[in-house]
C-alpha cells in the first residue's frame, strides 16, 4: 500500500496509512507598524509559510531586524529578551535571514503584549533558561494578569499536590524513539499522529528504543520531529480532553489508571477545580455534550489554555515548540521537521537525510480516529464551524500558538492576519 498525504476524512483525525472576548485586538494597521518597526519590511503575514518553505532570503530586511532586535531588548525584560526565538536547527529550509525575521517577530509580539498590560507569571516554570528559548508555557511569555490566579485557589492550597500550570517542557510521560540501525531519533508530538508514527518507523527503519526525553542526543545522531497546523491541533486536543472527561475514553480504549493515570471521580474532581470548561460537560456522560453550549465550551477551553492552567491531560495543548526539543540542558539542533499535511515529502526528506532508499511498503496506520470512539462529543468540523464564526476566539488561539505558526511555517487564518 502506498503512502498517503495526511489530511482529514469527515470528522476524524486521519493519520495517513503510512466580538466580545475582551482580548486586545491588534489591527492590520498595527501589525504593519510592528513588522515595519522591526525593520522586516514584511510583505504578507498570510504568505509567511510559503515564502519560508521556498527558502526565501531577505538579507537586507534580516540585517535590519537584527539591529532592531538589539534595541528592542531594552523594552523587554533584559534577562528574557533573547529567549524569544525559534527552536534551534536548520529545518524547513530556513536561512539565517529567515531566522532573524522569525526572532524579530516573536520579540515584537512580546513588546506588544507588554503594552496591553500582559505580565510574567512567577508561578510558571523556567526550563527555558536552560533550554535556550522560551515557549508559551514559559514564565517569560507574557499573559493576562488574571492568569496568575488559579480557577480555585482554596482547593489548590488544600488538595492539589501536583502542577498548577503546564511546564515549559515536553510532558513527563513522553519518551523519544532512538533508532537501533540508523543514526537518528524521532521526537513524538502529541496530537500529531503520535500513536501512528512508531508503526511506520519500525516498518521502514527497523527497531527503536524508547528513552526518556532528558537523554542527551548521541554524537552523530540527527533529530527529527513532526508538526501540524496549530488550529487543527488545538481542536484535536480539545476533542481528546472531551473524550476523556465525558466518555472516560483514552487512545488505547476506556481510560485506566495503569495506562492513562485515570483516577475516576478523583480526576473528575480535578477538572471541576482546575478548569472553567468542565462545568459545561460535567453531566454529559450519559447524554452527550449539549451542543447548544458548544460556543461557551470552546471559549472556556481557550481561556484555560491562554492562562496555561494545568489539569489532567492538558499537556495535549502544550505548544509544539516544547515537544520538538527532547534532551536535557541546552536544546539540541533539530535536523528535520516534517509537516503532517505533507508527510510524504517529509518521509522522502528523512530517507535522504539517512542515505536510505524508501521501501514503499510502510504506511502510517489510522489510529485514534473518531469512528473508534463512543461518540457524544462535538466533531472537529463542528468545533471549527463555531471557531470560524468568532474572530476574537480565533485570534486568541493564534496568539497562544504564535511561535508554532512562525517557526514551523504555517499560514495564519484570515482572522489573524496582521496580528503578529
Amino acid at each position: 500500500m502506498g503512502r498517503t498525504s495526511y489530511g482529514t476524512q469527515g470528522d476524524a483525525e486521519v493519520t495517513p496509512s503510512a466580538k466580545g472576548s475582551g482580548m486586545p485586538f491588534f489591527s492590520m494597521g498595527l501589525g504593519a507598524v510592528i513588522l515595519m518597526g522591526a525593520g522586516v519590511g514584511y510583505l504578507s503575514v498570510h504568505d509567511t509559510g510559503s515564502n519560508l518553505r521556498a527558502g526565501s532570503s531577505i538579507t537586507e530586511e534580516a540585517q535590519t531586524a537584527q539591529t532592531s532586535t538589539a534595541s528592542l531588548a531594552t523594552t523587554l525584560d533584559a534577562d528574557d529578551a533573547d529567549y524569544f526565538t525559534c527552536p534551534p536547527g536548520d529545518y524547513l529550509g530556513h536561512t539565517d535571514s529567515d531566522k532573524a525575521v522569525q526572532k524579530a517577530r516573536l520579540q515584537k509580539l512580546q513588546a506588544t503584549l507588554a503594552s496591553y498590560g500582559y505580565q510574567k507569571n512567577s508561578r510558571e516554570s523556567t526550563t527555558y533558561q536552560t533550554r535556550g528559548y522560551a515557549t508559551y508555557e514559559s514564565q517569560a511569555w507574557l499573559k493576562p494578569e488574571e492568569c496568575s490566579t488559579l480557577v480555585d485557589e482554596t482547593w489548590d492550597a488544600t488538595s492539589n499536590g501536583y502542577y498548577q500550570y503546564k511546564n515549559d517542557d515536553v510532558p513527563d510521560s513522553v519518551t523519544k524513539l532512538v533508532s537501533s540501525s540508523f543514526p537518528f531519533e524521532f521526537h513524538l508530538n502529541w496530537k500529531v499522529a503520535s500513536t501512528s508514527f512508531p508503526g511506520y518507523l519500525w516498518c521502514e527503519y527497523g527497531s527503536f528504543t524508547s528513552v526518556d526525553t532528558d537523554t542527551d542526543v548521541s554524537s552523530g545522531y540527527s533529530t527529527v520531529a513532526a508538526v501540524r497546523n496549530p488550529v487543527k491541533r488545538f481542536l484535536s486536543a480539545m476533542g481528546e480532553e472531551l473524550e476523556r472527561s465525558v466518555n472516560y475514553y483514552c487512545p488505547s480504549g476506556y481510560c485506566t489508571f495503569d495506562n492513562d493515570y485515570w483516577q475516576g471521580d478523583t480526576t473528575l474532581d480535578k477538572y471541576t477545580h482546575q478548569t472553567t470548561w468542565f462545568k459545561y460537560v460535567s453531566d454529559s456522560h450519559e447524554t452527550g455534550v449539549d451542543m447548544s453550549l458548544l460556543p461557551k465550551i470552546i471559549s472556556a477551553f481557550v481561556h484555560d489554555v491562554k492562562c496555561n492552567y494545568y489539569t489532567y491531560a492538558s499537556e495535549h495543548f502544550t505548544t509544539q515548540a516544547d515537544f520538538v526539543t527532547q534532551n536535557s540542558g541546552e536544546a539540541a539542533d533539530l535536523d528535520l521537521v516534517m509537516q503532517l499535511e505533507d508527510v510524504d515529502s517529509g518521509f522522502t526528506e528523512l530517507a535522504t537525510l539517512l542515505g536510505h532508499t524508501e521501501s514503499g511498503n510502510c504506511d502510517l496506520s489510522d489510529s485514534n480516529t473518531a469512528d473508534d470512539k463512543p461518540g457524544g462529543i462535538p466533531s472537529e468540523n463542528e468545533m471549527m464551524e463555531v471557531l470560524s464564526g468568532d474572530d476574537d476566539l480565533m485570534r486568541e488561539i493564534c496568539l497562544m500558538y504564535a511561535q508554532d505558526f512562525i517557526c514551523f511555517d504555517y499560514d495564519l487564518p484570515s482572522a489573524c492576519e496582521g496580528l503578529f
